[in-house]
């Protein structure tokens, strides 16, 4: 199953209108899921309710002059961005994206943006380089209104962003010890340094707001929600030096970051622009 837009989520729609969920997931989990948000993800059905639900009641954000923008946020920092489309008097659902208002400084050097125009208004990603080794990456933006900034830069603009990592079930380990051991298990030819980045694209595959990287938590917490809902969120060191919000679903009782530990996994990543207005 392909996914019909590169940024809806990793746990979304799928063209045949299914939703698709890590194979890792059990039980099934969302990374709406990351951020305290306990969307329905059983079917395609299911999850536009539950989306829609949540819009109730918002003052859309106005994108163009049919597009708007929903923006529904928690105490936590998490978010959820619905894109609405507006056909006669009643607005249609279009998109739904995750968001986190975090801790990070991730220092970047912004070249532009990139976007599918079938997307457009709605979703759209930054294309930075980080770190010494000037990495390429690409950064899905949470707040869409933001990409008017960076459209048509004649050079690159330098900005820290607070970046957010979503993932489904990362990997733990106590120290560098046992992060190099697990490796060494694994019979790997090439042994990866803790803080490893490696960015969609690098390898050949179409480059996406995705990495795989490993890093230093910082921070560690379970956070609970007003209404209820709970999940991880960390702080993490990585390549270059910066820092990045890693959240993840708490239902996996075996997974306790804590501060001095490593982390390393598959992310989907989203900016805040810091001083960005929603509306």
């Amino acid at each position: 199953m392909r996914f019909v837009s590169h940024a809806l989520l990793a746990a979304l729609i799928g063209a045949s209108g299914a939703v698709e969920v890590s194979a890792q997931d059990t039980p099934q989990t969302s990374n709406f899921a990351s951020v305290g948000f306990d969307v329905a993800v059983g079917d395609h059905e299911a999850f536009q309710t539950s989306i829609l639900d949540l819009a109730k009641d918002c003052a859309p954000i106005r994108l163009d002059e049919d597009d708007f923008v929903c923006l529904r946020e928690k105490a936590n920092g998490g978010q959820i961005w619905i894109g609405l489309r507006k056909t006669g008097g009643a607005y249609e659902f279009i998109t739904a994206n995750p968001g986190y208002k975090g801790k990070s400084a991730f220092p970047v050097r912004v070249q532009g943006v990139e976007f599918d125009p079938s997307w457009e208004p709605f979703e759209y990603r930054l294309a930075v380089r980080f770190s010494d080794l000037d990495i390429p990456l690409l950064i899905e933006l949470a707040a869409p209104r933001e990409a008017a900034r960076f459209r048509d830069i004649a050079e690159p603009v330098e900005l820290t962003l607070d970046v957010t990592a979503f993932t489904f079930n990362p990997e733990i380990f106590e120290d560098e010890e046992a992060f190099l051991a697990a490796q060494k298990k694994l019979g790997e030819d090439i042994a990866y340094a803790p803080d490893f980045f490696i960015p969609s694209g690098l390898l050949g595959d179409q480059p996406r707001s995705r990495a795989t990287f490993g890093g230093e938590i910082l921070e560690a917490e379970r956070v609970e929600t007003e209404d209820g809902a709970s999940h991880w969120r960390t702080l993490v060191r990585v390549q270059g030096g910066g820092t990045v919000n890693v959240v993840f679903d708490d239902i996996w009782p075996e997974l306790e970051p804590k501060p001095g530990q490593l982390i390393s996994g598959a992310f989907w990543l989203s900016a805040q622009v810091p001083g960005a207005q929603a509306d």
